[in-house]
């Protein structure tokens, strides 16, 4: 084999896929052809409880504009951001003040953040304001993307949440069709064993001994690529050997946090992994760490193609977690319905907004720091950040926070504040806008026919 044919995509990609336990490389074998496109990735990326309007959107231009105060953390990325102000919820989601069977605006914006489409009546979720509802009446644009291009990955999607501890229509925000939500997987070891191996024995359980002799012949599924990654680094120039060095060593430390590595370093004998007993998903004090194990996951699955789409939800709508670790007292929901404009609760809900903030551009920068084709995983990402109302203390649906980051490959011009409030667009738009940049370039419409049709204009 010529390892001058290896493109440098994929020794990359290759380094990355052995830790999944997935074939190292895949070789560009057509003499002279150039290398594929990286495929594009859908990422959304949902906080819950609304923002503040004069803190959250821009000033300045479209090209010339300074983050608001709740976005701050994000300056970084400024480049790879695209603001949308201007866009709401269609009119079928509008209607239903507090009371009735059409759900809360809480619940409503969660129900049709995808879908675009209203709730069903129902009296099974009883939510904010004695509110009821069913669940959502229709499929979100991730599935409707997940059977329209049917990626050839080993999860057409997959779902996260961190603390999302509900089960109602509140904490549900994809759907394969009405009635038929998909729940997120909220373990990190769970979602560790469904992406890269299901060789763990559940605490209390005798070890399998064939799946013994497998791992003592495998040793680790990050191991075993050793030797080969030896070898890749000397082939590759210098920028790209530290770049593969960095991304082994940070599997290894996701590995080392989940299956309880002494030390959490680098492993330097056999052992096969078990189900973390440290990780309490009802401790509101590890909601940080648990977040952050799952983004760590949620990038390394992009970056290895086991996935290309994902839903990654903090909490649920109306979330009541609490936040000892940044010294606050009192539920976020509360908080975030307090009409003050000053005070403790002012200062708490800020703190926690701009918490989430540094979440994304923790994740943000996790998805740039992976080098592929001519830009990064970042680059061939569209990241939806959404949450399901606008204005926290009035249950807005008429201006969502929503930004877009990354440039789905070209498909996007970033770096941009786009303010439609003079000509408000509905979501559905936007929803058409993702899917033509994930390749589906021929759709028109999606979602409740209340809404506006086509893309949303200027992305391009």
């Amino acid at each position: 084999m010529n390892p001058l044919r290896f493109t440098r995509r994929n020794l990359l990609r290759g380094g990355l896929a052995a830790t999944a336990a997935i074939p190292l490389l895949e070789a560009s074998r057509v003499g002279g052809a150039a290398p594929a496109a990286p495929p594009v990735r859908l990422v959304v990326f949902a906080t819950p409880n609304g923002t503040r309007n004069n803190m959250f959107w821009p000033t300045g231009s479209e090209t010339s504009f300074t983050l608001g105060s709740l976005t701050t953390p994000l300056e970084p990325h400024k480049s790879k951001l695209t603001f949308l102000k201007g866009i709401k919820l269609n009119a079928a989601l509008q209607p239903g003040n507090l009371g009735g069977n059409v759900g809360s605006e809480h619940a409503r914006g969660t129900g049709g953040m995808l879908t675009a489409r209203p709730l069903n009546a129902g009296t099974e979720f009883e939510s904010f304001g004695n509110t009821t509802s069913g669940w959502g009446s229709g499929q979100s644009i991730d599935q409707y993307l997940v059977g329209r291009l049917q990626p050839p990955t080993t999860h057409t999607s997959l779902q996260l949440g961190v603390h999302v501890r509900d089960t109602e229509v509140r904490a549900r925000i994809s759907y394969t069709a009405s009635n038929q939500p998909i729940p997120p997987r909220e373990d990190p070891a769970d979602v560790f064993r469904t992406l890269f191996g299901s060789m763990v024995t559940p605490p209390g359980e005798p070890a399998d001994p064939v799946l013994e002799r497998l791992w003592a012949q495998r040793k680790s599924v990050f191991d075993i690529s050793n030797a080969e990654t030896e070898r890749l680094m000397g082939i590759v120039g210098a920028e790209d050997r530290a770049r593969l060095q960095a991304h082994v060593t940070a599997m290894r430390e996701v590995e080392g946090r989940l299956v309880g590595m002494a030390g959490g370093g680098t492993p330097t004998t056999c052992m096969p992994p078990t189900v973390p007993t440290t990780l309490d998903l009802n401790a509101d004090d590890e909601y940080e760490q648990t977040g952050q194990l799952q983004m760590d996951l949620a990038a390394a699955a992009l970056a290895c193609d086991q996935t290309r789409i994902i839903t990654f939800q903090w909490s649920y709508s109306e979330s009541e977690h609490l936040f000892p670790f940044l010294n606050i007292s009192g539920n976020h929901h509360g908080i975030s319905h307090d009409f003050a404009t000053s005070g403790t609760n002012f200062e708490a809900y800020n703190r926690i907004q701009t918490w989430y903030a540094e979440r994304l551009a923790y994740f943000l920068a996790k998805l740039d720091s992976y080098d592929e084709g001519n830009g990064t995983l970042l680059d061939n990402t569209l990241v939806l950040w959404a949450t399901e109302i606008g204005e926290s203390t009035q249950h807005d649906l008429m201006m969502m926070p929503y930004v877009f980051a990354g440039s789905a490959g070209g498909r996007i011009r970033a770096g941009r504040y786009l303010d439609f409030s003079n000509a408000k667009k509905d979501n559905n738009q936007m929803l058409v806008s993702m899917a033509h940049a994930m390749g589906a370039d021929d759709l028109t419409s999606f979602g409740d026919a209340s809404g506006a049709t086509g893309p949303l204009a200027g992305l391009t």
